[in-house]
């Protein structure tokens, strides 16, 4: 029993050894056909500034390229924007291919893809000559490719397999893409669909200087951070890929009814101006002649000085988004250009999605005094008027007090001080800032969507003033164990920790107390 199973397992090792010895011989069969040459040889060469026509064919792609005034352009359309040293580059491949291994009369071309082609190139020198070169598989072991010309099936070149797939494009990556224009310091963003508008914008009146228009016509004041996490994407907004210059069936890609998308923007530019300068001067005597002469003699002395100047132009892009693409991006183009193109689905979402809570500050009232002329604070049953008064006033120096006889002659220097005021009494800027600062950097924890009718007074009233019109109310409920309701006459409502409303509290009444003590 012993011996039967030594010469079973040996039986066995013998077929695995005639196994591996006929899959070696079937590769080198495969590689190494009857006369394999080892050396290397060029497979093929051409003059390429010759080279008149090209025609790609792989898989169900063919496409078909003509030169004129060497000039090349795709034959497929008309108007297709062909990338000049994009398209040479692929061209210039047929300079020199060098053969890494010759098979000579393989047995059955099959066995190198050669009968289903992956790729085949016809090309057309200026003098009417045709050569046609074809590549089927890529070898696993060596990573060359195997390639006959002409049609030639008796020698098999292995060439680089980085030639074939530098032939396996689609026609659009070969497009010359438009510049997305460069937009920077954005003014206001408007966008459009189903009769519907939604838009940010730069606006004066406004307490942040930004305002924000929803989709159902809600209007808030937008906070400037919040207003930059929108806009910043579109600066950076570049085309992913060409889709089409043929504009003349827009629904296909649904920007026959697009999301329109409007971008104001500010760009400096350098403007140059004449100015002419007068170099003619008056006779000897001091009299100045009219007579023609003397005329010309003035003209001629006249200069004019090219000057620059930088000044602020307005300008205005509209984009059009269409539908999504198989591989979830957006069709797009702008108005100003002729190519529909795509863009990436995260930069159109971030758009398309915007909702007016997303634009407001996390500051309930983000309002600095230098720019307000009053606030009013309610707290207890009292009513505290802050004010200032900015005025120029002289600085004294020590030459003025050693001697004041030539004051009239000479310039005064002077500097600007601001006074801060509370109910007409002087106070410390500093006293007044240390509460003050809790005020304009009170945050929310949460929006509200709809303001909450409360039935208690507010326990603190701030009312925020200003002569162009801004003129808000803030007022601060207690609503439960953790959390302040902070309202406003804009119709903003949010809850912010119970424990900053307090902090803001125990610096009021300081405040309070220091000035009772001083007075």
């Amino acid at each position: 029993m012993k011996k039967k199973n030594t010469a079973l397992i040996a039986g066995i090792i013998i077929l695995a050894l005639l196994l591996v010895f006929y899959l070696l011989l079937h590769n080198s069969s495969k590689e190494d056909s009857q006369d394999t040459e080892k050396t290397s040889e060029t497979a093929f060469e051409t003059t390429v500034e010759d080279i008149s026509e090209a025609v790609f064919k792989s898989g169900e792609n063919e496409y078909k390229f003509t030169k004129s005034n060497d000039i090349w352009k795709y034959n497929g359309e008309e108007n297709f924007p062909l990338d000049q040293s994009a398209f040479e580059e692929i061209i210039s491949k047929f300079e020199k291919i060098a053969a890494d291994r010759v098979l000579e009369k393989p047995d059955n071309i099959s066995e190198y893809g050669l009968d289903n082609p992956t790729v085949t190139v016809s090309l057309k020198d200026k003098d009417g000559k045709e050569q046609t070169l074809q590549f089927g598989d890529t070898n696993s072991v060596t990573s060359s490719s195997y390639m006959t010309l002409n049609k030639d099936n008796k020698k098999v070149y292995m060439v680089s397999s980085t030639i074939v797939t530098s032939l396996q494009f689609d026609i659009n990556d070969l497009a010359e893409k438009e510049t997305f224009p460069s937009i920077t310091d954005i003014t206001g963003v408007i966008m459009e669909r189903n009769g519907q508008t939604f838009s940010v914008f730069k606006d004066s009146s406004s307490s942040t200087g930004w305002t924000v228009t929803g989709w159902d016509g809600t209007k808030k004041d937008a906070g400037s951070s919040q207003v930059s996490e929108f806009t910043n994407p579109i600066t950076s907004l570049s085309w992913s890929s060409f889709i089409s210059q043929n504009t003349e069936d827009l629904s296909q890609y649904g920007l026959d009814n697009p999301t329109i998308i409007t971008i104001n923007y500010q760009v400096t530019e350098t403007k140059s101006t004449d100015k002419t300068k007068d170099d003619s001067a008056d006779t000897a005597d001091g009299s100045n002649t009219t007579d023609n002469k003397s005329k010309d003699a003035e003209a001629e002395s006249d200069t004019t000085e090219d000057t620059e100047e930088k000044v602020t132009v307005d300008k205005q892009e509209v984009l059009l988004i269409g539908n999504k693409t198989e591989d979830n991006s957006y069709y797009a183009k702008l108005q100003s250009q002729s190519g529909i193109y795509t863009l990436s689905s995260s930069t159109v979402d971030n758009l398309l999605n915007a909702e007016v809570n997303q634009f407001l500050s996390t500051y309930v009232s983000d309002y600095i005094f230098a720019d307000l002329d009053k606030v009013t604070i309610e707290k207890d049953g009292n009513t505290y008027e802050f004010t200032k008064k900015t005025e120029e006033k002289q600085v004294e120096s020590d030459s003025d007090k050693e001697n004041t006889e030539d004051t009239d002659t000479e310039e005064e220097e002077t500097t600007t001080v601001t006074t801060y005021y509370m109910n007409g009494k002087e106070i410390e800027l500093s006293d007044f800032s240390e509460f003050y600062s809790l005020i304009s950097g009170m945050e929310c924890q949460e929006r509200l969507d709809t303001v909450p009718d409360m039935e208690n007074p507010p326990e603190m009233t701030v009312h925020f003033y200003k002569e162009n019109g801004m003129d808000v109310t803030t007022e601060y409920y207690a609503y439960d164990s953790s959390f302040y309701l902070v309202k406003d006459s804009k119709g903003n409502a949010s809850l912010v920790n119970k424990m900053k409303v307090k902090e803001l509290t125990e610096a009021f009444n300081a405040f309070l107390e220091k000035q009772n003590k001083e007075s």
